[in-house]
């Protein structure tokens, strides 16, 4: 009978001790407002379309980024920052889209266009992925591609490819994105480009404030640069106040990322 307590008391206390480390795993891992991204002003969710464009993407997925998840928070490796495997810029008059891929799958990209706005995007995409387009894309192939079989590019209208080997060194071409592109060329950057798309119309795996947990106080920006706080959450309901206008809205939690671009710059950054 005395062994039975004792192996029920030790049964108990390690039940006790597995729910206060699951508790604080889940706590570990939540995704509070630290974790999504501020949002400087010009910042928008995603290249804007037609509303019924609009509504047929919410019921289509994109292929590109199968498999893929949000790159929350710091990305460093070991202390230190991801190597860089891949970028590719094009600039046409004012407009520049920039996409890098880094080690472990982490992609970045980058739009800036007329009026300040800006689109600012990670996402970690799988390993198959990665190396899927890396056996497309390769320095040694680029090297292979001899700079008087493109186009030059043109002052208001150029591409960058850049692609490092894993000693750090590089290879780069420049060119001129809508003059003559050989097949050795358009097999790199045309997988490229669909990735540079996908990313752009994507509103939840890019977005920081996708599957965000939200609180009473915390501060996000919509998509018209209105400052918001959220004043009640109920259940999957949330409660939001314009911040200096008398507007009060409701929107649903896995609907905010539609919404919401990130949360206020801090006064220091």
């Amino acid at each position: 009978m005395r062994i039975e307590k004792i192996i029920r008391s030790a049964l108990i206390a390690f039940s006790i001790l597995n729910f206060q480390f699951s508790i604080s795993s889940a706590l570990a891992e939540e995704h509070d407002i630290t974790k999504v991204d501020p949002a400087p002003p010009g910042t928008v969710i995603a290249t804007p379309l037609p509303e019924k464009q609009r509504r047929q993407m919410k019921k289509l997925d994109i292929p590109e980024l199968a498999g893929a998840h949000q790159a929350l928070g710091s990305q460093l490796i070991d202390g230190r920052l991801p190597q860089p495997v891949l970028d590719y810029v094009v600039v046409e008059h004012n407009v520049e889209q920039r996409l890098s891929i880094f080690e472990k799958g982490l992609v970045v990209m980058r739009m800036t266009g007329a009026g300040g706005t800006t689109m600012f995007k990670r996402v970690l995409i799988p390993d198959d992925a990665l190396k899927a387009y890396l056996k497309s894309a390769s320095a040694d192939a680029l090297a292979h591609v001899n700079k008087q079989d493109v186009s030059p590019p043109d002052t208001n209208r150029r591409s960058l490819l850049r692609i490092y080997r894993p000693d750090g060194e590089h290879v780069e071409l420049t060119f001129d994105p809508v003059g003559v592109i050989p097949k050795t060329l358009g097999d790199q950057i045309h997988p490229i480009e669909d990735l540079i798309r996908a990313i752009s119309l994507d509103r939840t795996v890019t977005s920081s404030v996708a599957d965000y947990q939200p609180k009473v106080g915390d501060e996000l920006v919509s998509d018209d640069r209105k400052s918001w706080r959220v004043e009640r959450v109920m259940n999957n309901v949330v409660e939001l106040h314009c911040i200096g206008q008398p507007m009060i809205i409701y929107v649903d939690k896995k609907d905010l990322a539609n919404y919401f671009v990130g949360k206020p710059v801090a006064s220091n950054e």
